[in-house]
């Protein structure tokens, strides 16, 4: 188990997406409305990260209550493929760099688990 006071992964994810979006403003040379759109990338990469982890123990369940949480994997896919698209024409940069970081999550996920089990780690 680990300890209450110790930085769990939510914590760390976050703190990374946060610096990577900070950075595009930076190197991009963003208006002040970029932060607003960084936040706004921020805040829905905490609802990616909870669902994911729901989707995760849902997964495990012998029989899910919720069968289409294999489907969130596929919708999740799409939405951030049309926002790549929206993103490119308007040149909102580090909102395109929030569309980097959320479609290699899942891919981070997956390799977290391999290493570290839901039994032994919750979050």
């Amino acid at each position: 188990m680990v300890p209450e006071d110790s930085v769990r992964t939510w914590m760390g994810e976050t703190i990374v997406v946060a610096l990577i979006l900070a950075a595009t403003i930076l190197v991009t040379h963003g208006r002040a409305i970029e932060w607003v759109g960084s936040a706004a990338v921020l805040c829905g990469f905490g609802h990616a990260s909870v669902s994911e982890r729901l989707a995760e123990q849902e997964a495990m369940r012998a029989r899910p209550s919720v069968p289409c949480h294999r489907k969130l994997i596929h919708y999740f896919v799409a939405k951030e493929i049309l926002w790549c698209v929206y993103f490119v024409a308007l040149g909102a940069w580090s909102a395109l760099a929030g569309v980097a970081v959320f479609l290699a999550y899942p891919v981070w996920r997956r390799w977290w688990r391999r290493r570290r089990s839901l039994e032994r780690i919750p979050c």
